[in-house]
């Protein structure tokens, strides 16, 4: 991962929502100015950044300090609405620009939090977007990056649900893609698609194959499961176990999910 989290928090709009998220906070012009500075600097290295707007005063700093040229590899995720004289200038300021505004349906914002927060952000998805025209998603990783998926490649499962493209949303902290009563797993996507990521994935296939988190995560979907399902256990506290964050989850919390899912204390530990 070679970018920074950069969130735009004008003095007396904070964003209660981002308080643990690490970020660089930037508060006026003259800070915007300078983070901007740094990164044509380092451009060289590959690096890039994630703008973060959280409200209208925010997205109205960052406008009015940024310069009106490109700046290397800048991204920009923005929460509240934007004046749609602006998406053109938005988009030659920024490589990629993700706007609820321009028909994006993102996470729930502590959802969203969570998932920027991530040391694993680009293999998660934060929102996604319906191509009506050309019958695809436009999906939204962590990072800000586009993946477009044909909607022909949700099939319906023998006894399955079918897909609901008028219920498209991302959702369990960007690990699953949902169109109605279907699911599909992010990583299943990525991996269809991303042949980066298909090359993570295989080197680490065999240590996924016996973690708790990923054992979880597959018997939670066999089940019909969502994060949510646990009584006790925060979908976000799933969440981080199923992405290997937790690696030794407290007893009281194994207990509680071998409950829920129907096997015995010692079967979950064997996960």
């Amino acid at each position: 991962m070679h970018e920074e989290l950069l969130l735009v928090e004008p003095r007396g709009y904070a964003s209660g929502a981002f308080t643990r998220l690490k970020a660089a906070r930037l508060r006026s012009r003259a800070a915007i100015r300078t983070a901007v500075s740094r990164y044509q600097r380092e451009a060289h290295y590959g690096r890039h950044a994630v703008w973060i707007a959280p409200s209208v005063p925010a997205m109205q700093l960052l406008i009015d300090a940024l310069p009106r040229r490109p700046v290397g590899d800048q991204r920009l995720l923005s929460l509240e609405g934007v004046d749609r004289s602006r998406h053109g200038l938005l988009h030659v300021l920024f490589r990629f620009v993700v706007s609820a505004e321009e028909g994006v349906r993102l996470l729930p914002v502590d959802e969203l939090a969570e998932v920027l927060g991530s040391a694993y952000r680009e293999d998660l998805f934060i929102g996604v977007a319906f191509a009506r025209a050309d019958a695809s998603a436009v999906l939204y990783r962590g990072n800000l990056e586009p993946l477009v998926v044909p909607l022909s490649w949700f099939r319906q499962r023998p006894g399955g649900p079918e897909a609901d493209v008028s219920e498209l949303v991302v959702t369990d902290f960007g690990q699953t893609v949902r169109l109605g009563a279907y699911e599909a797993a992010t990583d299943a996507i990525l991996y269809e698609f991303d042949e980066e990521f298909r090359r993570r994935a295989k080197k680490r296939q065999l240590q996924a194959d016996h973690s708790f988190g990923g054992g979880l995560r597959r018997l939670r979907l066999q089940k019909g499961l969502r994060q949510s399902d646990f009584p006790g256990i925060t979908a976000k506290e799933i969440a981080r176990i199923e992405r290997g964050e937790v690696r030794k989850p407290h007893p009281r919390t194994l207990t509680a999910i071998a409950k829920r899912i129907g096997v015995s204390a010692d079967q979950i530990s064997t996960f």
